[in-house]
């Protein structure tokens, strides 16, 4: 979200004029206040404006700190600033006049799967493509809630489509198919369908794309929590509509129907039982001799037999 960010400041800095970018980090300046300085206050001669990026500044030192808080009190007309951190103390002289001197913009990463729906929209506007409604639901299910990821996964949509303006949800599912979020949205629904053939190619795609068993086995006990919540609920005469706007926020909302049908192939008690089953599993990787492989693969197949 910081490059997207930053790309959007510099496009329409270009419209203006000629541009020169200064990308300065601040780990390289760190007990350097004066190449700081030369950085803010050197004037470009090849270009009418010009762009410094200061990056990772939460590892700016106190006189660091005090050179870039100086540049505002005389900032250049032509020159544009963007300072990148992370986290800053709020209570330092210094981070309060550079915060009152600049436009703030968070870049938390996305809760929601929502907010990366709408990433997606703003992307492919800005790429001049399009996607079907089907492709958007599976590039949201199959993307973890993280932007990074996000992009690497829509520039591979993008040269896989080609010339072609709009990608479609063969595409979606050839290109995330073997991803690790795509993997992982493929395993759950396997689990939910109790599909032991497609849940254990799933789990060796997943081991082979460099996830530990541990990894893998956090996501089945969180899939089965979220069941045990549904049925839970359902058992004290809460409607799947409330149950889905109220009490599955951490699920994307697209994936929140197929939780709810899910829920339904397994009982309160099966899921007791596959709890037990979870608990005795976590002890087993953690401490038994037992190929921790098989041993994932032995509890799934046991899961799934339960109704």
């Amino acid at each position: 979200m910081i490059d997207t960010v930053i790309r959007q400041i510099k496009d329409q800095l270009i419209t203006k004029g000629d541009l020169d970018i200064t990308v300065v980090y601040a780990d390289e300046v760190r007990n350097k206040p004066g190449e700081l300085a030369e950085h803010l206050d050197t004037f470009t001669i090849f270009s009418t404006d010009k762009l410094v990026i200061l990056k990772n500044c939460e590892q700016l030192l106190k006189k660091e700190l005090e050179v870039l808080s100086a540049y505002f009190n005389a900032p250049a007309d032509t020159q544009s600033l963007i300072v990148v951190v992370e986290k800053f103390d709020a209570r330092l002289t210094t981070w309060k006049k550079i915060v009152a001197g600049s436009l703030r913009i968070n870049c938390d990463p996305p809760k929601w799967g929502s907010e990366i729906r709408n990433w997606l929209m703003t992307e492919l506007r800005r790429m001049g493509k399009t996607m079907s409604p089907k492709a958007i639901e599976e590039f949201s299910s199959r993307i973890d809630l993280d932007y990074f990821s996000a992009a690497n996964e829509l520039i591979k949509l993008d040269l896989l489509a080609g010339d072609r303006k709009s990608i479609s949800e063969a595409d979606v599912v050839a290109s995330l198919g073997t991803t690790r979020p795509g993997t992982k949205i493929d395993f759950l629904r396997a689990l939910g369908k109790k599909n032991p053939k497609a849940a254990i190619e799933a789990v060796e795609l997943m081991l082979e794309a460099d996830w530990e068993p541990l990894q893998v086995f956090f996501q089945v006990y969180s899939f089965y929590l979220s069941l045990y919540r549904i049925n839970l609920l359902r058992k004290k005469h809460i409607s799947d509509s409330e149950i889905s706007a109220k009490h599955l926020t951490d699920i994307y909302f697209n994936q929140r129907k197929e939780y709810l049908d899910f829920a339904r192939a397994y009982s309160c008690n099966a899921l007791e039982t596959i709890m037990d089953i979870l608990l005795d599993t976590d002890t087993k990787l953690k401490s038994s001799t037992i190929e921790k492989n098989t041993q994932l693969n032995l509890a799934i197949l046991a899961i799934l037999e339960q109704q």
